[in-house]
């Protein structure tokens, strides 16, 4: 659908529809955003959720200081596919480490709602 949109290029009235559409729904984001503190600390805590798993990257992805070398492709794939087996590996570990202590009662009575909530396998 976008193909036969910008086919003509960004005059098509209909993807000039579009991109006001998605300006108008951008400003009633940064509206609600900042008139809403508990939407902020929503977001903030989601992307320290992303960051963290970012520096976790950098310590599974250890060799080449944590960087993708060569010019060679199939040897990039690798070491992605490599990281995202370490990642995958890790989320199931830590899946597994939350549920055995979630059997245990004295975690079940103290855990809270919001503790609940929180808990995520992307430590």
């Amino acid at each position: 659908m976008l193909r036969r949109f910008t086919r003509a290029g960004p005059k098509h009235p209909t993807y000039k529809a579009i991109e006001e559409l998605g300006r108008a729904v951008k400003s009633v984001f940064i509206a609600e955003f900042m008139a809403s503190e508990e939407l902020r600390r929503e977001i903030h805590e989601g992307l320290q959720v992303v960051e963290n798993w970012n520096s976790a990257n950098s310590d599974l992805f250890y060799g080449k200081a944590g960087t993708i070398q060569g010019g060679d492709r199939e040897n990039q794939e690798v070491s992605m596919l490599a990281l995202h087996l370490l990642q995958s590996a890790l989320v199931f570990l830590n899946t597994l480490l939350i549920q055995s202590v979630l059997k245990e009662e004295k975690w079940v009575q103290k855990l809270t709602d919001a503790d609940r909530r929180a808990l995520s396998p992307l430590f």
